[in-house]
């Protein structure tokens, strides 16, 4: 039986993961992580992928939610320099 910290640390091994495969194809931003990768802090799972050596760059941009309110997000993009 998996203590609820070995639980946590699988959650996030799994969000890391997905948010990988996501870069490998297109950047992500933050909004596409919490809406299409179930991903509710990227900021940490970014920080976690670029310890383990992989390169992201962080680009700001302003986009729309799904109520059309603007917000200012994070773009993350796979091989750029921080």
């Amino acid at each position: 039986h998996l203590h609820a910290r070995d639980d946590d640390a699988v959650h996030k091994a799994r969000q890391c993961a997905r948010l990988l495969a996501a870069l490998q194809n297109s950047p992500v931003s933050t909004i596409d992580a919490r809406d299409r990768l179930n991903i509710y802090h990227a900021p940490a799972r970014v920080h976690q992928l670029r310890k383990q050596g992989h390169k992201i760059a962080t680009r700001m941009r302003t986009e729309l939610d799904v109520y059309g309110r603007p917000h200012r997000v994070g773009v993350y993009i796979l091989g750029g320099a921080e």
